[in-house]
């Protein structure tokens, strides 16, 4: 990697049927080193750091919360990738943390679950 201008270089073998690439062009290029299709993920503001590590807030069917301390395997974009600690479809809190304690009631006012209820399609 070249610390002056951020580049990396690369060679590679593309069709160019059309003849859209020429060389020596510089390009943006995303490499994709490996898909996880089995990976939980939840928005990367739904994660907080305490004294005692990274937790979520999870939403239960009555509308209250509880802290459930998770391992985040990695972030990728707006993403954080959970490794343990909640399971897919886990109802979880992506604003207003600071404010809440175990146990408060929310209110959800966006995302799927606020979809269903207004019977807007996903």
């Amino acid at each position: 990697m070249d610390s002056a201008t951020g580049t990396v270089l690369l060679k590679g073998r593309f069709p160019n049927r059309d003849e859209t690439l020429w060389p020596g062009e510089f390009v943006d290029v995303t490499l994709v080193l490996a898909v996880d299709s089995a990976a939980t993920v939840v928005p990367v503001q739904a994660v907080v750091t305490g004294q005692q590590g990274t937790y979520v807030f999870v939403v239960a069917a009555d509308g209250r919360v509880s802290q459930r301390p998770v391992t985040v395997a990695r972030t990728v974009d707006t993403l954080a990738v959970i490794a343990d600690g909640v399971t897919p479809g886990t109802l979880v809190v992506t604003d207003g943390q600071l404010r809440l304690t175990p146990d408060a009631r929310v209110e959800i006012r966006g995302g799927p679950a606020a979809e269903r209820t207004l019977g807007v399609q996903p």
